[in-house]
């Protein structure tokens, strides 16, 4: 009896949990950058970050482009990105709602500045949006607007690592990933064809490079298992790691990650996969 009322309340709460989840429709990034498939890839890692925050249920329209006319009761965002005369970038995330509007800009010094800060950006400004959008001020429809501006410049700044240089940029080179991000500060995203992706740290000794996956685990990491399998699993995994050595653009070695295996009871394991990068 106990059992079935405290599975009972538990229902109750996760239905509650749903009901009071706030609708985000998602949609394209504005830009007129010709790099459509850079503009893609922010777009997705910013996709999937909002899609990791609780208390929102988030509606997929990253093939549309918003207008006025989409305007609802729910919160219509999308991001735009453009290169300035000056050379650096700008990223502004938009939200409406009825008639209310709320924006935040941003100035970055390099566009992989945008995606190293794109976790931390988007949260704020949805925490920020919950008091300006979410809950307004009866009779407020003024559009609010912030800008900050983010810099290489740093109060204490490091020796430059040559080999660091060398890495930053961006990879590509396996069937199921869109692209590697490396950031000269020893930190990276890399972006799946599925829309996942993953925070990476880098470490260089002398031609030698370890990349570990860092941040929570994600069954979509593993878009070459079945997806049953990833669920299961994912959580538990010890983090993928490439143990890779650089040569000229190239990088080659192994992926430490899990594997389809005859042999395992559970016909997976952990294992290493044979892979190569190319720099872009």
């Amino acid at each position: 009896m106990i059992r079935r009322f405290i599975a009972l309340a538990i229902y109750v709460l996760i239905s509650m949990a749903g009901a009071f989840a706030e609708t985000v429709e998602f949609y394209a990034t504005v830009s007129s950058s010709a790099d459509a498939n850079m503009i893609k890839m922010s777009t997705d890692l910013l996709y999937t970050q909002i899609q990791s925050m609780d208390g929102y249920a988030i509606v997929d329209k990253r093939n549309e482009n918003y207008n006025t006319e989409n305007r609802s009761s729910n919160i219509s965002f999308y991001a735009e990105i453009q290169e300035e005369n000056s050379g650096k970038w700008t990223c502004t995330l938009n939200a409406f709602k009825n008639e209310l509007a709320f924006s935040s800009t941003k100035e970055y010094d390099s566009y992989y500045k945008i995606l190293m800060d794109a976790k931390t950006s988007l949260e704020n400004f949805m925490v920020n949006l919950s008091g300006n959008i979410v809950v307004p001020d009866l009779g407020s429809s003024e559009l609010t607007e912030s800008t900050d501006k983010a810099s290489d410049v740093s109060p204490h700044p490091r020796k430059r690592d040559p080999a660091m240089d060398l890495l930053a940029g961006t990879w590509t080179g396996e069937e199921l990933i869109e692209k590697i991000l490396i950031l000269r500060g020893g930190r990276g995203f890399i972006v799946f064809k599925n829309g996942a992706s993953m925070n990476i740290s880098v470490s260089v000794e002398g031609s030698d490079v370890t990349i570990k996956q860092s941040g929570k685990p994600n069954a979509s990491f593993y878009p070459e298992l079945p997806r049953q399998d990833a669920l299961k699993l994912a959580a538990s995994a010890n983090p993928i790691e490439w143990i890779l050595k650089l040569e000229g653009n190239r990088l080659s070695g192994i992926k430490k990650t899990l594997i389809q295996d005859k042999k395992s009871s559970t016909g997976i394991s952990e294992g290493t996969v044979d892979v190569s990068w190319t720099k872009q």
